[in-house]
């Protein structure tokens, strides 16, 4: 047995901020600093684009003083908690984000985002001033004779919350395990074999996508938002379920850019260029040098690969059907300006197409003939609706399960 103390979080930065809105409220990273901008106007938080987790020491003492009187000194430690920021490319120019007014700001609040969002600020903050969470861990090590084989087995159970208090955390899975003595024998009641195989590792969503960004020093608390966003526009990526699938385009021009630019497609000079325009902002390098020393070897090098590159081939999802037109070539997936298409793959010499419908493997519950289908909105959000449109106006924001 041993006791484990969990001490809280930092308070927000701009990055911790975006994953912790798309872990918990799966927003995205531009709803998350569209809110954040308002609440920033309206006066009720800091800052929100900022790498640094610095408070100051009124607002350390203010959060100190309203634990103790809403929680009780149990929950106060001895001395106020003060972070560092471990990122080398971290700017420090602001405080990290956290309410300028921990008594009346939610008061302020009509929106339910802002609401949600300054909630989950609120907290975060609130909960670095406080005590560690402290738990009580047990393990227990089983020897099974005659095979010889060592079973573990390992329980927590939450002794004091501290600052659990007010970022619960659920604990309906915790293990308790019975009271045993050393040496004692025990009585075999059950063995449960569970088969267990090793996973990929996960695609990327919106919150991890941020933090290897944030770890490979890529980009700024201003450019997270813009860069992912910027990535489905142009049709790179598309999001399923909330994680992120590189499109055929998007594999085409990585590995056009990184065959013939290998030196400004690598991420060690992508941070080095963020290092050195901060070195150019405190004023140890000349922003003129700099500026020449990477644009002239690059602007030859790109007039050397306009001349001399290949047209890139975009890879096609096969159909398996004859083109209707021209009957030699076959149908093909493509990805346009506007999304995907159906056309021949003798293009240009057939010029056929036909509309692109991603369907989910479901018939429309309403007409039950066509076959239900993503479509998006005007706004560019995707919802479900029915292939014999407009015969069959049928549509959902949620995906119909098949009966």
């Amino acid at each position: 047995k041993r006791e484990v103390v969990k001490n809280p979080y930092p308070p927000f930065t701009t990055s911790t901020m975006q994953q912790a809105a798309s872990r918990i409220m799966s927003w995205s990273s531009k709803k998350t600093m569209s809110i954040a901008q308002r609440l920033y106007e309206e006066g009720l938080i800091t800052y929100h684009r900022t790498d640094s987790l610095s408070l100051s020491g009124a607002a350390v003492e203010k959060a100190r003083n309203f634990v103790e009187h809403e929680y009780g000194k149990n929950y106060l430690p001895e001395k106020a908690r003060f972070y560092k920021t471990h990122s080398k490319s971290a700017q420090e120019a602001h405080e990290a984000i956290r309410p300028t007014d921990l008594a009346s700001g939610e008061k302020q609040i009509a929106s339910s985002d802002e609401q949600k969002l300054y909630g989950l600020i609120r907290k975060r903050f609130l909960a670095c001033q406080m005590s560690a969470a402290v738990y009580d861990e047990t393990t227990i090590d089983v020897g099974a004779k005659p095979s010889g084989y060592a079973l573990r087995a390992s329980g927590q159970i939450m002794k004091f919350d501290g600052w659990r208090r007010v970022i619960p955390t659920k604990m309906d899975d915790a293990v308790i395990l019975p009271d045993v003595k050393k040496d004692e024998k025990l009585d075999l009641v059950k063995v449960d074999a569970v088969q267990k195989f090793t996973q990929p590792p996960a695609r990327y969503n919106e919150a991890s996508l941020i933090k290897m960004l944030e770890k490979l020093g890529i980009g700024r608390p201003s450019t997270y938002a813009p860069t992912i966003s910027t990535i489905q526009v142009r049709q790179y990526v598309e999001k399923t379920e909330g994680k992120f699938f590189p499109t055929s385009i998007g594999i085409a021009v990585t590995d056009f850019l990184v065959a013939n630019f290998p030196d400004v497609f690598d991420y060690e000079f992508t941070a080095g260029m963020e290092e050195k325009l901060d070195n150019v902002a405190d004023g140890k390098l000349k922003w003129a040098k700099e500026i020449s020393d990477f644009w002239k070897p690059f602007d030859k090098k790109l007039e050397d690969v306009t001349k001399n590159s290949k047209r890139v081939k975009i890879e096609v999802e096969k159909l398996g059907k004859k083109c209707p037109d021209c009957n030699e070539g076959e149908l093909v997936v493509r990805t346009g300006r506007f999304g995907k298409f159906i056309s021949c793959s003798r293009f240009p010499d057939c010029k056929h197409t036909e509309k692109y419908l991603e369907k989910v493997g479901v018939k429309c519950p309403e007409c039950k003939e066509g076959d239900v289908i993503i479509k998006k909105s005007g706004r560019g959000r995707k919802f479900f609706g029915c292939s014999r449109y407009p015969q069959c106006k049928w549509a959902s924001w949620r995906k119909p399960v098949t009966p």
